[in-house]
């Protein structure tokens, strides 16, 4: 996870995004509502066409074996910051789903 935050954070997205499975899920949460991409055109995609200069900073990380646990501040040029609970798991040292829930 230290990798993906590392590429994410410094630029280079399609590095991060190369970390992640083919058959990757994310669940954003947003309100009351969530939604849930499948794949990595549509996981890696999210990525890939977030505002240049996207950062996500990880603090308070929980290492759980295959479970990685975070609060993320979510950093945005020309939008307030947003604070995240994350949860990452990763198999085969692959990324294989994503859940980003607002705090």
């Amino acid at each position: 996870m230290e990798i993906f935050f590392e590429h994410l954070n410094g630029g280079d997205v399609a590095s991060a995004v190369a970390l992640m499975d083919d058959r990757c899920e994310m669940r954003i949460h947003v309100g009351e509502n969530s939604r849930t991409l499948r794949g990595i055109e549509q996981v890696g995609g999210w990525f890939l066409r977030a505002d240049k200069g996207l950062k996500m900073v990880p603090g308070d990380v929980r290492d759980l074996g295959n479970t990685w646990q975070a609060d993320l501040v979510v950093v945005r040029p020309g939008a307030p910051s947003q604070f995240l609970d994350a949860q990452f798991r990763v198999e085969a040292g692959k990324i294989t789903s994503i859940n980003l829930a607002p705090r």
